[in-house]
């Protein structure tokens, strides 16, 4: 009988300090495993064509960014060359959305105004160079209000962006061919 008590209490002490990893295991919860839905992408051509909304909101930020580089001119580097990249940005805009005829008239005008670019960017300060870059961007903004407003172009707006300038293709002439002889 002792031997028997000295194996069951020999057992026991084996189970206790191994833990009994194995039914612990058993008996406690596992964490439900979440099942990721597959993402299912419907692509959709959109058509985006140039609509006089479209011509407004491009003329309104044009219209803010101007005015805002006109007021802080000089005072932050960043700032100025931020503003003149969006003035830019919203004329190049408006100009695909006008057919190419009266879309070629903001083209000089585009032109001075990367003119402006190139005295912001070159960041030289000069009382001169802040003069003409302010007197450009004043004369700049008075001409393009006064002819670009969405009421003087109205009838000059794309049907759509695939719209292409009407050139006319070179002609080509034909070859003059010579009657070699034997008929005549």
């Amino acid at each position: 009988m002792k031997k028997l008590i000295y194996f069951v209490l020999a057992l026991f002490l084996v189970t206790t300090v191994s833990g009994c990893a194995n039914v612990q295991k058993k008996f406690t919860r596992k964490k439900k495993e979440t099942v990721k839905m597959p993402r299912v992408y419907q692509p959709r051509k959109y058509e985006k064509k140039p609509t006089p909304e479209l011509y407004k909101k491009h003329f309104s930020y044009w219209e803010s960014w101007q005015s805002e580089l006109i007021k802080v001119l000089g005072q932050n580097h960043k700032k100025d060359t931020l503003c003149i990249e969006q003035i830019i940005s919203n004329l190049k805009d408006m100009q695909d959305i006008l057919v190419p005829e009266k879309g070629d008239e903001l083209t000089k005008h585009i032109e001075r105004l990367m003119q402006v670019k190139d005295v912001i960017y070159r960041e030289s300060g000069s009382h001169a160079d802040k003069g003409w870059t302010l007197s450009t961007l004043d004369r700049e903004s008075r001409y393009i209000k006064r002819e670009f407003q969405y009421n003087k172009v109205k009838g000059y707006l794309k049907q759509s962006f695939d719209e292409m300038p009407d050139v006319e293709a070179p002609k080509v002439e034909a070859p003059k061919v010579e009657a070699s002889g034997s008929g005549e």
